[in-house]
């Protein structure tokens, strides 16, 4: 079965992605142990589900990611999209925006979730579990994409951005203000 111009494209845009992988789990390692150092209580909120691996799933883009937190941080590690995630405590998909709006809590998970905007599959008491760590972890947006350093002049201009889009996709791409 020979590949379409499609499919040879996500193939490739999946390679580059996986490539550039060392850079983004450093980053994103870096942002967990800082979420873990500013309070490392929240990941004991986890309960029976510390150190069981999640399925973390931006539909909009080429790859996932595993997140595994424990009592003393945890990792992260980008995945190629698996056809059928098996060993995943749970796994939570929708579109890179909503789930970084999930992360720092600047989103409602229900409302999310009963919109569409959010597939959760798995134990739905680990994706509570999960819920409740990160919001007990009081994370900022910037403290999930850019070194530490830079996290506290950067967040509100991240922060616009996310709402920006998400603004943008509930309007049928034009967000507001602007015609």
């Amino acid at each position: 079965m020979p590949f379409s111009a499609e499919r040879l494209f996500a193939r490739v845009l999946t390679d580059l992605t996986l490539a550039l992988r060392p850079p983004v789990e450093m980053l994103l390692n870096l942002a967990v142990r800082r979420a873990w150092q500013r309070s490392a209580n929240a990941f004991g909120r986890l309960g029976r589900f510390q150190g069981h691996p999640y399925l973390i799933d931006p539909e909009d883009l080429p790859v996932a990611f595993e997140l595994t937190l424990n009592a003393h941080g945890g990792a992260v590690k980008v995945v190629r999209r698996p056809l059928q995630p098996l060993g995943y405590v749970a796994e939570i998909s929708g579109e890179l925006m909503d789930l970084l709006a999930l992360f720092d809590g600047s989103a409602d998970a229900d409302a999310t979730f009963f919109a569409g905007g959010l597939t959760v599959r798995g134990d739905t008491g680990a994706v509570l579990a999960l819920h409740n760590a990160l919001e007990a972890a009081d994370l900022r947006l910037a403290d999930l994409l850019v070194p530490a350093a830079l996290a506290p002049g950067l967040d509100p201009v991240l922060q616009r951005i996310v709402d920006w889009r998400r603004a943008a996709r509930r309007t049928g791409g034009k967000p507001h203000g602007v015609h």
